[in-house]
């Protein structure tokens, strides 16, 4: 354990120099300055603030604890300045100005820097002690703790008080709480609070470290008495972040029936988050270079910026004009070039190497975004054309990114210099500026090298070496060097609440009433719907035709037709170094109803994403274990395609691999009610069960892991589907989920 046992300062103003103190207890105070060569650093918190008799007078003085940098000395420069509080945000603001720094002059506008970046900051009671969760106080043991939160009482703020019930028993109840966010090794941490109790607590243990309790990063133990009292621990996290972390207050066998104890204004955060300003600056002026942006990019040469602007009378715009949503991330209309971008479908980008394709969920607002893999992933941005055609000139490759855990990624171009850049769970915008280069044979790519998955969207490539608002693209770019405008929300005519052309927010087009519409892939209709038209068929409404009059060829062609698979869905295996299986072959047999196909064939899903032919072209498939298209994978998705005078009709299968021995783990689905839904009516549960040695896991394993997806014949509606996250342990389908058949998966993440 790596708690550490900083040093505490008393600084005292000079008695007749009539400074006044003006410093609270959690205070973050800053000096830094020259003197000579050296230069002179210390970060304190504020424990305690006072004055005192020295020659006389009255003293005013405040104690801090140094948590980095040198230690004040006396004939010292002592002058320490405010940056911000570790739980009130009223005192979370500080400007910067500065014409020594590197990148100066500027002047910064500071403000969160305690609260925006916090691992821990709650605001409600009703956590759950074993869910990530940021902005939640969770108790461990609800049958031996009532709780209760109140917003404020007195100048202390965010209380949350556990009162003992009468429930006997032997399990441990107490505080227990889960970052969001992973730590990592060797992190400097900061745990603040305040604390009282209805009676004196001493020997109270507190803990912070991995959730099963197998490795610490903190340990201690902390008294409350009955007034408030503030409570300030520094540490160092000693193991890796591969593991969940947890804060802990043991409140077991503290407290009798009655009894209560309370924490407010708990705040756990990284040393580096308050040391450092980059990610608190909400404004500056000067210098902009190396200002970050979520929208924008890294920021050069000298200007303004500002997260919320306001202008009143005379305001002047030139160039390009762009307006953000809310979040700042998806231009809702441009005025500009309108060729800027040069990745031809930014919505929906692609990799040679292996991807998964979502198709929406994009932080811009428009398209999707794709799962890379831990590797080396390339990225096609441009033709071999494009590449000869622009050689040597300087483009600026950005886009957005995340990942389940913090780490870095390396991004480059042929043989141009990499970039590293810093990933988070939350979307971020990053940038790559090159020269473009040429390889002989081969598309322009940009290579993406990492230790593990992350989630990739947005790209652009524009001409300079730095972003500009993003440009979203469809797979068709128009070389032009005009300026134009462009709408995707709102309307045109009428008012911009009831326009007489409404632009809908998936693209589409419509009138007053819907009476015309066009749809993102072009089909539509108009007069209200009588007339409707895709792109193969036209369909007219009111119009009366009857059975009889018919032929029997149009009876046939009338019929309902489509086509099923059947066939045992599961290879069980002893254990995963066992080659044996049972079965040792399935037989997949195809049905087709109302038709006999002129064509068949089996296809399989590859790992890529594309779907690749089996070379079967019978209504019957034998599925091998040793079967090519497994790919290393432990679960097979097969489509049996049948066609008949023009038309085509399929059917999806899903095989997979079950583990049954010490070393496996495997999920199986079930169901409380079947596999069929009748005419589209009726309800099943879907649950998900974890196995690991013969045993079931399922309930170790948190809700948030278990993500549920849908594959149907109905593609779009797939993508709606799956752009909502579905997650928990068992999933409620109705006929609503299901257009014909529709196969539903259950990721597990460790």
């Amino acid at each position: 354990m790596a708690k550490v046992d900083y040093p505490t300062y008393k600084i005292r103003t000079a008695p007749h120099s009539g400074h006044v103190q003006s410093l609270r207890a959690g205070d973050v105070v800053r000096r830094e300055y020259y003197d000579a060569s050296r230069q002179v650093y210390s970060l304190l918190v504020v424990l305690e603030t006072g004055t005192e008799q020295v020659d006389g007078d009255q003293a005013a003085y405040f104690v801090g604890a140094l948590v980095e940098g040198d230690e004040p000395r006396s004939g010292e420069l002592l002058d320490f300045a405010r940056v911000t509080n570790l739980f009130d945000v009223q005192r979370g603001g500080a400007l910067y100005l500065t014409a020594s720094d590197a990148e100066a002059p500027y002047m910064d506008v500071l403000d969160g820097l305690a609260s925006d970046f916090s691992l821990l900051w709650p605001t409600m009671g009703g956590g759950d002690p074993y869910e990530e969760d940021r902005s939640r106080y969770g108790r461990q043991g609800t049958q031996y703790l009532d709780e209760n939160y109140t917003e404020s009482e007195g100048d202390v703020h965010r209380i949350y008080r556990l009162t003992r019930t009468a429930f006997e028993g032997t399990d441990r109840y107490g505080l227990r709480m889960l970052p969001a966010e992973t730590v990592q090794n060797p992190e400097r941490i900061l745990v603040s609070f305040k604390v009282r109790a209805g009676t004196p607590l001493a020997d109270v243990p507190i803990r912070f470290g991995y959730t099963d309790g197998s490795r610490l990063d903190y340990a201690d133990t902390l008294a409350a008495g009955t007034e408030w009292e503030y409570r300030l621990a520094v540490f160092t996290a000693d193991y890796p972040g591969t593991y969940l972390r947890s804060l802990e207050i043991d409140l077991t066998e503290r407290l009798t029936a009655g009894s209560w104890f309370e924490i407010a204004e708990l705040n756990l955060v990284r040393l580096a988050d308050i040391a450092a300003f980059g990610r608190a600056t909400k404004g500056r002026i000067g210098k902009i270079q190396g200002v970050a942006d979520s929208v924008f990019g890294t920021l050069d040469g000298y200007g303004a910026y500002f997260q919320n602007l306001y202008a009143a009378g005379r305001v002047h715009v030139a160039g390009t004009l762009t307006a953000a949503d809310e979040q700042g991330f998806g231009s809702t209309f441009y005025v500009g070039r309108i060729h800027k971008n040069c990745v031809p479908n930014s919505l929906h980008p692609t990799f040679f190497t292996k991807y998964t394709a979502v198709a929406t969920g994009a932080p811009t607002g428009l398209g999707g975004y794709c799962r890379i893999p831990s590797g080396t992933a390339l990225m096609e941005v441009q033709s071999e054309e494009w590449a000869k055609a622009h050689q040597g000139e300087r483009y600026c490759f950005s886009f957005w990114a995340r990942s389940s855990a913090p780490h870095a990624v390396t991004v480059g171009h042929a043989r141009q210099p990499d970039v590293v850049v810093a990933l988070t769970r939350q979307w971020q915008r990053f940038c790559y500026p090159f020269c473009v280069e040429r390889v002989p044979g081969s598309r322009l790519t940009i290579a993406f090298t990492k230790g593990q998955g992350f989630d990739f969207a947005a790209p652009q490539l524009e001409a300079g070496s730095r972003p500009t608002p993003y440009q979203p693209t469809d797979g068709v770019l128009r070389e032009t060097d005009d300026y134009g405008a462009w709408f995707v929300r709102g309307g045109i005519g009428g008012t911009i609440q009831n326009p007489l052309l409404r632009l809908g927010d998936d693209g589409s087009l419509s009138s007053r009433g819907d009476a015309f519409v066009i749809n993102p892939d072009g089909t539509g209709h108009f007069a209200s719907g009588r007339f409707r038209w895709t792109k193969d068929t036209i369909s007219l409404r009111d119009v009366t035709i009857r059975w009889e009059d018919l032929s029997d060829e149009a009876h046939q062609a009338l019929q309902p037709k489509s086509v099923s698979v059947s066939g045992t869905d599961t290879f069980h295996y002893g254990d995963p170094w066992v080659g044996e299986c049972d079965p040792s072959e399935i037989l997949l047999v195809a049905t087709e109803q109302n038709f006999e196909a002129q064509t068949r064939h089996w296809e399989y899903l590859a790992s890529d994403g594309t779907w690749r032919d089996t070379g079967v072209r019978t209504t019957t498939l034998r599925l091998l274990p040793t079967f090519h298209g497994w790919e290393g994978r432990e679960v097979l998705t097969l489509r049996y395609s049948a066609a008949v005078s023009g038309q085509s009709y399929t059917c999806m299968y899903t095989v997979s691999k079950q583990y049954d021995g010490e070393n496996a783990y495997s999920v199986y689905i079930a169901t409380d009610r079947g596999t069929v839904l009748h005419n589209g009516a009726g309800e099943t549960l879907l649950s998900a069960h974890v196995m690991s040695a013969g045993r079931d896991i399922t309930g170790s394993i948190a809700e948030g892991r278990f993500l549920w997806m849908r594959q149907s014949d109905d593609v779009q509606g797939d993508e709606v589907w799956n752009a909502t996250e579905h997650r928990g342990k068992t999933l409620r389908i109705t006929g609503g989920d299901v257009a014909r058949k529709a196969v539903f998966t259950c990721e597990v993440t460790f």
